[in-house]
């Protein structure tokens, strides 16, 4: 069977749709970058799910946690809408009485119509997926990751992955919940470490735990270490 080519004009047409819509995208990933560059160092990414209810258990954790980092100078970085993103935010906004240098700042899609949380301090608002994860991915020291779904685990694997290939430098990646990634780990070490798809070392790039005063240990000594070598 034959196959069907496009026309000159076709891809002509297809070239220009394409150019109009990358050239968005970098116009909004450049602004993105200009807005973050107001929010102080150092900064921390929190991911997690925008489904949770407030009064779930890990969302009173990343509420804590939201205002640990806070109160001891490190700003979070949130996708800016519901769920885990808000009880980070709002953790942090009741730690920051105005006096505070760090900040809550939230980065939200908006095909997604989540809107932003109450509690966010700053927010932006951009078309695309794409921008957005390249915003919160490489605009901070260090990652938390929170119990989530399909987004998550995306955002968790870019970080992952970039650090892995070494386009990052290595930096703190903390799960929060050992029994809700413990499936995830075994998944891991039975079928993708047999496999030989990743190596001992790649599951050394994280740290699993429930201990959220851990996790912020583990995020605020390498922000002084890093300190330290600038």
């Amino acid at each position: 069977m034959k196959k069907a080519k496009r026309s000159f004009m076709q891809r002509v047409r297809l070239w220009v749709r394409s150019f109009f819509k990358l050239s968005r995208v970098y116009r909004q990933t450049l602004y993105g970058i200009w807005k973050i560059t107001g929010v102080p160092l150092p900064r921390v990414t929190i991911f997690g799910s925008a489904r949770l209810k407030q009064n779930d258990f890990y969302a009173k954790q990343a509420y804590e946690l939201g205002g640990k980092f806070i109160e001891n100078g490190i700003s979070v970085l949130t996708g800016g809408g519901p769920g885990i993103m808000e009880a980070v935010s709002c953790g942090a906004l009741q730690k920051n009485n105005g006096e505070l240098e760090a900040i809550s700042m939230g980065i939200g899609v908006k095909e997604l119509g989540e809107g932003k949380n109450p509690c966010v301090q700053e927010y932006i608002k951009l078309d695309y997926f794409f921008a957005r994860k390249y915003l919160l991915t490489r605009s901070s020291i260090a990652f938390i990751v929170f119990p989530g779904g399909f987004g998550t685990i995306d955002e968790m694997g870019e970080v992952l992955t970039l650090i892995q290939t070494k386009i990052m430098p290595k930096l703190p990646i903390v799960l929060i919940g050992t029994e809700y990634w413990d499936l995830f780990l075994q998944w891991l070490r039975k079928h993708v470490l047999k496999h030989g798809a990743i190596s001992e070392a790649d599951l050394k790039l994280f740290t699993v735990t429930d201990d959220i005063d851990y996790a912020f240990k583990i995020v605020s000594d390498f922000c002084k270490k890093q300190e330290k070598l600038h």
